[in-house]
C-alpha cells in the first residue's frame, strides 16, 4: 500500500474567496478551524504520515488505535490562521509519495511543486472556481434540476430576488453556516442591502428559497485524472440551523428513494462536470429531500474532504463488526481546570475498544480546555441504537462537568 501524507487547512474557503467581494452583515465567524486537522486521522493507514498543528492528545491517539487507526505523526508549528502548507518542510514528506490534502489551495500546489508533484493536484484556481456556490448554481441551472436559486450582483438585484418571500442568502464561499443569512422580513432585507451598499465592493451572492426540508444528506465522490470517478457513499447530515452538527449512514429507505428518482444519473453529471472543469479529488454533494417529497439533488458542492467523508471512512472500519459510525460534533462549556483527560475518564465505560461491542471513540478535541471547546465523537453503534449511545455520551459529558451548547 502506498504511504500517504495527510494534512490540511480546514478554513479553505477563506483562501479561495476573492478579496474584493462584499460581505454579508453579522455573519457568524464560527470557531477557529486550526484544531480540526487531527480529524484527518480517519483516513490513515499504517505508514501514513499525519501532519497537524499540534500533537494529538495521548487519549485521542489511544481512542484512534482502538478503532484500528495507526499512523506516523509530525507536528507543524504553523502560525494561527495561516495555511499549514506554508510551514511544512518538504523533506518531512520524503518516503510518502502520495499527498492527500483536506483541500487544495495555492499553498498546497506550491508545496507539491517543491516536491516535484504539482502535476498530481488540480490547479488551485480550478479548485476555487468549482467550490463557489455560483459555479454549482450554474450547474444546477444547466441540468434543469429543482431547487435552483438566483445569483445577484448588486443590492438592488438582491432586493428584487428576495421580494417578500422568505429566502436564504449565501456568500459564494461561505461554509457550514458561516456567511449564510435567513431573510424573512423586510427589515432584515433592508439591513442587508444597506450593508452591501455601504461597502462599495463587488457583490456576488446566491439567493435560494427557504426550503421546508425533511432530510439533509450528502453524497461523496472521488474523481480521478482522466475523468474516472466513483461514489464512496451517502451520509445523512444533522444540522443546527445552517451549521453541520453530525453525519451518519443513510437509511435503506432513503437509498431506495434516491435510486427510484435516478439520483445516480445526477451524480454522474456532477462528476463529469467537475472533471471537465479540471478538478480531481474528493467531492461532497450536499442535497435534501423536502417535506413534500421533492428531491433537491444538488444544493451545493464541496470539492474537498469533509466531516461527512471522514464519518464514512470511519464507518467502513466498523461495518465488518456489525456496527455503523455516527460522527457528532459537540461544542462544550468547560469548567476551569478540566480538559480532554476528564472527558475520557467520564467516558470510561462507554469507550469503543474495537470489535463488535458498541461504544464511543473521541476522534477530535485534543485542545479541549476552559472556558469551552469542540470535540468530535464517533458513535460506533448497532443499527437503530445510536440515539441510546448518544444519550449515554451526553450523560458522561455532564458527569465530567461539561455542558453541550
Amino acid at each position: 500500500m502506498t504511504a500517504t501524507a495527510r494534512f490540511g487547512t480546514f478554513d479553505a474557503e477563506r483562501w479561495w474567496r476573492p478579496a474584493d467581494l462584499a460581505t454579508l452583515p453579522a455573519a457568524p465567524g464560527g470557531a477557529a478551524a486550526d484544531d480540526l486537522d487531527e480529524l484527518l486521522a480517519a483516513g490513515c493507514s499504517p505508514g501514513d504520515l499525519l501532519l497537524t498543528r499540534r500533537a494529538p492528545a495521548r487519549e485521542i491517539r489511544a481512542s484512534l488505535a482502538e478503532c484500528g487507526i495507526e499512523f506516523d505523526h509530525h507536528a507543524v508549528p504553523a502560525p494561527p490562521g495561516s495555511p499549514i502548507e506554508r510551514a511544512v518542510d518538504a523533506e518531512t514528506l520524503a518516503g510518502r509519495p502520495e499527498m492527500a490534502p483536506y483541500a487544495v489551495l495555492r499553498d498546497t500546489v506550491a508545496l507539491a511543486a517543491r516536491l516535484g508533484r504539482a502535476d498530481r493536484l488540480p490547479a488551485a484556481e480550478t479548485v476555487a472556481e468549482v467550490n463557489s456556490k455560483t459555479w454549482s448554481h450554474a450547474l444546477v441551472r444547466s441540468l434543469g434540476l429543482p431547487g435552483a436559486g438566483v445569483v445577484v450582483r448588486s443590492a438592488a438585484e438582491l432586493a428584487a430576488a428576495v421580494g417578500t418571500r422568505p429566502s436564504v442568502v449565501k456568500d459564494p464561499y461561505g461554509v457550514s453556516g458561516r456567511a449564510t443569512l435567513e431573510v424573512t422580513t423586510p427589515g432584515v432585507l433592508r439591513a442587508v442591502t444597506r450593508t452591501l451598499e455601504a461597502q462599495k465592493a463587488r457583490v456576488e451572492l446566491l439567493v435560494q428559497p427557504r426550503f421546508d426540508r425533511r432530510t439533509d444528506f450528502s453524497a461523496h465522490l472521488r474523481i480521478d485524472a482522466g475523468g474516472r470517478w466513483e461514489t464512496l457513499g451517502v451520509q445523512v447530515m444533522h444540522n443546527r440551523g445552517f451549521r453541520h452538527a453530525g453525519s451518519g449512514p443513510a437509511p435503506d429507505a432513503l437509498l431506495a428513494e434516491l435510486a427510484a428518482t435516478g439520483y445516480g444519473e445526477t451524480l454522474a453529471a456532477v462528476a463529469e462536470a467537475l472533471s471537465a472543469a479540471g478538478y480531481r479529488g474528493p467531492a461532497g454533494v450536499d442535497a435534501m429531500v423536502l417535506a413534500d417529497g421533492t428531491l433537491v439533488p444538488v444544493l451545493e458542492i464541496n470539492a474537498r474532504q469533509s466531516p461527512g467523508l471522514l464519518s464514512l471512512l470511519l464507518d467502513r472500519r466498523v461495518r465488518p463488526h456489525g456496527l455503523r459510525c455516527h460522527l457528532w460534533r459537540f461544542d462544550l462549556k468547560v469548567p476551569p481546570g478540566k480538559g480532554i483527560g476528564d472527558l475520557f475518564a467520564a467516558l470510561h465505560r462507554l469507550r469503543y475498544r474495537g470489535g463488535t461491542a458498541p461504544g464511543v471513540a473521541v476522534v477530535g478535541g485534543s485542545g479541549l480546555a476552559a472556558p469551552g471547546g469542540r470535540i468530535y465523537c464517533a458513535l460506533m453503534a448497532r443499527p437503530g441504537e445510536s440515539a441510546t449511545l448518544r444519550a449515554g455520551l451526553l450523560d458522561a459529558l455532564s458527569a465530567a462537568g461539561m455542558e453541550a451548547r
